[in-house]
């Protein structure tokens, strides 16, 4: 959880912002009318590099893909969208799931490792990109006419923080205790969302009941938890009234219906829980769930990440041929059996396996970013150079490929190209000042044919407008 530190640069931060989008002059302190499009775009994207600053968000290219993979089949059931819909894993313990205006969605992986089935987790997705498309938020704004923009500022901050002290500190000096309510979803807007999400879900060939299983879990924490409501209810009120009205909405639908279920979905909620749970607790997880279902792939796998955490690399190694013999050639195990070769320095062994999973699939960015390792520890720079350029291009999104770009263009010389991809890393490593003296210098040494000079140029005008300032 964030510490009260940041208090005050998230509010600097977010009362810019609304000034910049809503108010006709810099120094106007009333809001009037609802958002633009383009308006509801901006809103999402500077949220986003700011929710960066505070909490984790998971780039494991498996889990990413998975989500998206998700989210993007859910999205196509409704046609054509002004926004482009992302999907993002939040590091939290909390059930909690939100969408921010522009098409961004998050979903805490506490709430993840809930779920059982893949139809509860579409529930949950469909349910808020419902919210988005019915711009729920912007007619809330537009209801209220006049707002006071610290009201907003706090209210919002508020339904994203969830309830207790830390949201009580984002509200003092504002009125946003009261204006809360208006920025929470209103029966009405839950309604619409739920009847979408469930008419979405089927589409896409998920059981719409699965919804209903998802807000019973939710019911069941909250009497669990007491008087400390998770943060999704304080978000998505009312959920004994909503399960009464999806109940309705939900006899619409024959039964007893047979929903899809991704066979990837097991893998994903394994691996999730490998790297955000405790291992000792995977393994005993996965021993007892071996008992029921021993030739289940799904099962040795988590069996041999756990055991890998533990430092009991023969076990995992065991766990991970016992899991490929189960499943052959199954990308993810393989994929995660050459890492777990890789981080023994086993490069022999985890060189063919990446190069299998290239022949199979060259979009792997992730095959390629360790191949361009393996090359690196053999000192082949213009070979990882290009295997690293070439996972950027597939996945912009891939962290670890920029920090290695930037140090092997920087030990050959080209001061443009390290500092460009230096500050990219540091851009998406929450660390701003570092990536404003990274894109200066980059602007300064690349040349002007050179096609990332205009985003150098962009980064440190927008670094610039955040009030970032590089330490002397």
């Amino acid at each position: 959880m964030p510490r009260p530190g940041w208090l005050q640069g998230l509010l600097s931060v977010w009362l810019t912002l609304w000034l910049a989008v809503f108010s006709p002059h810099p120094a106007a302190a009333f809001l009037g009318g609802g958002l633009s499009i383009e308006q509801e775009r901006q809103i999402g994207e500077e949220f986003a590099m700011q929710l960066q600053q505070y909490y984790l968000i998971i780039n494991d290219p498996f889990l990413v893909s998975y989500i998206n993979r998700l989210g993007q089949r859910l999205v196509s059931q409704i046609g054509p969208q002004p926004f482009t819909y992302r999907f993002h894993l939040l590091e939290d313990p909390t059930m909690n799931a939100f969408a921010v205006p522009g098409g961004y969605i998050y979903v805490t992986t506490g709430f993840i490792r809930m779920m059982e089935r893949e139809g509860e987790l579409a529930g949950v997705l469909a349910h808020e990109i419902a919210h988005i498309h019915g711009r729920h938020l912007t007619r809330q704004l537009e209801r209220s006419r006049v707002v006071n923009v610290a009201s907003v500022l706090g209210a919002l901050a508020g339904l994203l923080v969830g309830v207790g002290p830390l949201t009580q500190a984002l509200m003092v000096g504002s009125m946003a205790a009261g204006e809360a309510s208006m920025l929470k979803y209103s029966r009405e807007h839950e309604a619409e969302a739920d009847a979408l999400g469930i008419r979405w879900m089927a589409k896409a060939g998920y059981d719409p009941r699965d919804m209903m299983s998802v807000y019973r879990k939710m019911g069941r924490q909250r009497w669990f938890e007491g008087s400390d409501l998770p943060v999704y209810l304080s978000t998505h009120p009312d959920i004994n009234s909503r399960i009464v009205d999806l109940a309705h909405h939900l006899s619409a639908y024959e039964q007893p219906r047979v929903g899809r279920n991704d066979p990837d979905f097991p893998f994903f909620v394994l691996k999730l829980e490998s790297l955000v749970g405790r291992p000792a607790q995977l393994l005993r997880r996965t021993s007892q769930d071996l008992e029921r279902r021993p030739q289940d792939p799904a099962v040795h796998y988590g069996r041999a990440l756990a055991l890998a955490k533990l430092q009991r690399p023969e076990e995992a190694l065991a766990a991970f041929r016992q899991a490929l013999k189960l499943a052959p050639g199954h990308p993810l195990i393989t994929r995660d059996l050459a890492i777990f070769h890789f981080e023994g320095t086993r490069f022999a062994e985890a060189q063919p396996l990446f190069e299998e999973l290239l022949r199979r699939d060259p979009g792997d960015a992730t095959s390629l970013y360790y191949l361009a390792r393996i090359a690196r520890e053999r000192r082949q720079t213009a070979q990882a150079l290009t295997l690293l350029e070439k996972a950027h291009r597939l996945n912009p999104s891939f962290v670890e490929v920029y920090l290695d770009l930037g140090t092997l263009y920087g030990e050959k010389g080209d001061l443009g190209l390290a500092h460009y991809y230096l500050g990219l890393h540091s851009l998406m490593t929450k660390a701003y000042p570092t990536a404003l003296f990274h894109f200066r210098k980059a602007a300064e040494h690349l040349s002007a044919s050179d096609r990332r000079l205009a985003e150098a140029r962009r980064q440190v005008a927008r670094l610039q407008k955040m009030k970032v300032k590089v330490a002397n």
